[in-house]
């Protein structure tokens, strides 16, 4: 083992041991042991500490604190996503899963809330709605920014800022993409793998659309965060702004104080082929808060 990757090792356990003291006693908590698979996969927590949501039975990961290189080297990405720079947040729970049909629907009954039109062709062609068992686990689509922020409200959550979103996925070894990569201005796609998420290749271009979610377990992140690319566009707590990286403050940014988009994450089923670019995790997506589609969904995340 090198020593960086002995001092890796090291604050991943004391991250780890760090949560399991400032958290109550209803966490469901790992021995730090094993301490050697580090070894063999330097990109994943060591026994990563979960606990459910009660509200809606949601498994949640804890993301240690931590600082990383949010955005993009210079001749990587698009200028919204430069300059790379550093930040650094504290510890949040963010939910393992997109938020899933069945749980979306058990929000809607418990609030009233009306159901999001339910999408035509792809996977949802001769479904029976919202209520077809077999897209239960799949993650719910066509919500608005705001049907999000409602959830999150009644979950006792919130949704993700844009800078917590990206740390879950990439981690403080700045991956390019949830598994693993170095982007560079000669290799900008560096570790892209269409077996390892949803994508254009294995759903849109056959004629498919969402899956249900935890379907490609190997291309979970770092804390151990599933479906960070593709699948569906997750919606994130900030206002957008191209410009705001310039400006963004080093500590638990949380965007722009107004704006007329709302930023979305992680790259979709159908994204035209350029899945291997806007799958990156530092890739940045936006829209009107108040517009759906069947490629937008969202999780949820917490501090406590």
């Amino acid at each position: 083992m090198s020593t960086d990757d002995s001092k890796k090792k090291d604050e991943i356990v004391k991250a780890n041991i760090i949560a399991i003291q400032t958290n109550s006693s209803s966490l469901v908590r790992r021995a730090i042991q094993d301490i050697d698979v580090f070894t063999a996969n330097p990109n994943l927590l060591i026994n990563p500490i979960t606990k459910i949501n009660p509200k809606d039975a949601a498994e949640m990961v804890w993301v240690p604190g931590g600082t990383f290189i949010m955005g993009s080297p210079n001749g990587v990405g698009e200028k919204n996503e430069h300059p790379a720079h550093e930040v650094t947040l504290s510890g949040f729970w963010i939910y393992k899963y997109d938020v899933t049909v069945a749980q979306y629907c058990a929000f809607c009954i418990a609030t009233s809330r009306k159901l999001p039109e339910f999408p035509e062709g792809y996977s949802w062609e001769g479904k029976l709605g919202w209520n077809d068992s077999v897209l239960q686990q799949h993650p719910i689509v066509n919500v608005t920014w705001y049907d999000c922020k409602a959830y999150a409200d009644w979950a006792g959550t919130t949704l993700p800022s844009e800078a917590q979103w990206e740390y879950a996925a990439r981690g403080p070894q700045g991956n390019n993409y949830p598994w693993g990569g170095t982007a560079t201005a000669t290799d900008p796609y560096n570790g892209w793998n269409r077996t390892k998420c949803v994508n254009y290749y294995n759903s849109y271009f056959l004629g498919k659309s969402t899956w249900a979610v935890g379907s490609f377990s190997s291309g979970v992140s770092w804390c151990e965060a599933q479906d960070m690319s593709g699948n569906v566009w997750q919606w994130c707590s900030d206002w957008y702004s191209k410009d705001y990286y310039k400006t963004s403050p080093a500590n638990n940014p949380i965007g722009p104080k107004t704006g007329d988009y709302r930023v979305l994450r992680g790259g979709s089923w159908a994204t035209d082929g350029l899945d291997d670019d806007e799958g990156r995790c530092a890739c940045r997506y936006y829209y009107y808060p108040d517009y759906n589609e069947g490629i937008f969904g969202f999780r949820c995340a917490s501090l406590y």
